[in-house]
């Protein structure tokens, strides 16, 4: 299975973009390995962000799951990125459209070398510290469910923020947006789940109505 979390699996189909909302920074490393294993074995290209330390222990994990973090590194399948400057404008500056973009540059590139499809890791909360708003994030998962799931591209996304430091109402928001999320030790799926093109109207349709309220 692709995702799996303390013994709870889940089959994930191409398009996908999970969320995982974690308490503690060592949960990412784990459930992300095992994401991996099944697309490195597979034939997919994969690419993990995130501070240093979690690097380190995904590769941890990646041995202890019989895989050759070094092989797989010297060969193109797998990237694994400690610093936040190749995925922000200028290195500086997050852009929510400019992530995705390098989301899809990354497809096309590994579909040239070959790869039978991608799938990308990235710990959100440590990429837009200090530099992006919750407006700017919710564009980011909005654009990437409109892009991935519609088109059925060939990646899995697993996103990953901590939920202590996200606003109350960011969350409900966040998870309106994915129709799988990992929270804690479970993997939910989500009622609620409104795709982009039905969250895009919905939010048009609450500007309006401000707009239409007596002042």
């Amino acid at each position: 299975m692709d995702l799996s979390v303390e013994g709870r699996s889940e089959r994930i189909p191409p398009g996908s973009h999970i969320c995982q909302l974690y308490s503690k920074v060592t949960e990412t490393p784990g459930v992300t390995a095992r994401l991996f294993k099944v697309g490195l074995l597979h034939k997919e290209k994969c690419l993990f962000a995130a501070a240093p330390a979690q690097v380190k222990e995904l590769r941890e994990e990646l041995r202890k799951l019989q895989l050759d973090v070094d092989e797989l590194q010297q060969s193109g399948q797998l990237l694994l990125y400690e610093e936040r400057e190749p995925f922000l404008v200028g290195g500086k500056r997050f852009d929510p459209y400019f992530l995705l973009s390098s989301h899809q540059t990354f497809i096309a590139q590994a579909l040239r070398e070959e790869w039978q499809a991608v799938r990308i890791s990235i710990d959100m909360t440590w990429l837009t510290k200090d530099i992006a708003t919750p407006e700017q994030i919710l564009k980011y998962e909005a654009a990437s469910d409109a892009v991935f799931t519609f088109q059925n591209a060939p990646i899995i996304a697993l996103m990953h923020y901590d939920h202590g430091k996200l606003l109350p109402s960011l969350i409900v928001e966040m998870l309106k947006l994915h129709p799988i999320s990992v929270v804690g030790k479970y993997i939910r799926r989500n009622p609620f789940y409104l795709n982009s093109e039905q969250y895009m109207l919905k939010i048009l349709r609450i500007n309006k109505e401000k707009g239409n309220a007596p002042s």
